[in-house]
């Protein structure tokens, strides 16, 4: 210790010496200098703690759209597509064993149920994910997916509502017949597949919202662990961590679809190599040069 204390006091007199031969006018130009740089750094951090903290606060509001528009698309699925779906299935099959055994009369009940439109914040999701988060590519996939799927879900629920008045306006002669409209069967050499692939088209768009929003929240969490790993030793950012929804009621009513729906999706974002693998890359590069 007492080494290093004769170096500190020798550097020093070393420097006080020099700063006390240096002339007057170039002691005001560095101190000036000095000011400069110690201002230009403190407001520079005090600016990149301001786009911190911003960017914190987005994804935070970011994750609570997100849990917004699936909890609301798990609630619609829950309530209306999936046993509408269930009940237009059950209706089909019953058709269709009438057909091959017509026995008795064909009593069915038919779903015209219509829909409400729900209102989803997708818009404002898409904004403050484009214009105050600092996304990686997939997760701004998924910003575009998700208000893609709410707009096709809405563009459906348009469509049944619009169908089920049509049928109710126009209905056909007899039972039988309304029943064959119903469930797309052919009659009198035509047939009629609305009512199945709307509900098709619902049954994968409910999914969609589901899956997606799930997503990008996800995506949300990873860039906010970063950003608190990067810089919460540097500041003190005063920022509530984000902790996950829990889905598992959802999950274990299986209203979550499953992954392997979307395997093409996700497949089309490869993962960033390793430290390890870039530099054996750069290994080999130099030795291939090296041959040549």
């Amino acid at each position: 210790m007492a080494g290093w204390h004769e170096i500190l006091t020798s550097a020093t007199s070393f420097i006080g010496q020099i700063w006390t031969s240096t002339p007057g006018p170039v002691q005001t130009i560095l101190t000036a200098a000095f000011g400069t740089l110690i201002g230009a750094w403190l407001t520079g951090r005090s600016q990149t703690k301001r786009r911190v903290v911003d960017e914190l606060k987005a994804i935070h509001a970011a994750y609570a759209l997100c849990f917004t528009i699936a909890n609301k698309a798990l609630s619609m699925k829950r309530q209306h597509i999936r046993p509408m779906k269930k009940l237009y299935d059950n209706v089909v099959s019953t058709y269709d064993a009438f057909t091959e055994n017509p026995v008795g009369p064909l009593g069915l009940d038919l779903d015209l149920r219509t829909l409400s439109q729900p209102r989803f914040a997708s818009d404002t999701l898409e904004r403050i994910a484009f214009e105050k988060c600092s996304l990686g590519h997939r997760a701004l996939a998924a910003v575009v997916s998700v208000n893609d799927a709410t707009d096709d879900l809405k563009f459906s629920i348009d469509f049944r509502n619009d169908l089920i008045a049509d049928f109710k306006k126009n209905r056909p002669a007899t039972h039988f017949e309304k029943i064959a409209l119903y469930v797309g069967a052919y009659t009198n050499d035509a047939v009629d597949l609305r009512f199945g692939h709307n509900l098709d088209a619902l049954s994968h768009q409910i999914d969609d919202c589901i899956f997606f929003s799930m997503l990008l929240a996800n995506e949300l969490l990873a860039r906010e662990k970063k950003l608190y790993a990067r810089h919460r030793w540097k500041y003190r950012l005063n920022v509530p961590r984000q902790f996950p929804a829990d889905w598992s009621l959802a999950r274990q009513d299986n209203l979550i679809p499953d992954k392997s729906q979307y395997t093409d999706w996700l497949r089309g974002f490869g993962t960033p190599p390793s430290i390890w693998k870039r530099l054996w890359k750069r290994i080999k590069q130099f030795f291939s040069w090296q041959r040549k």
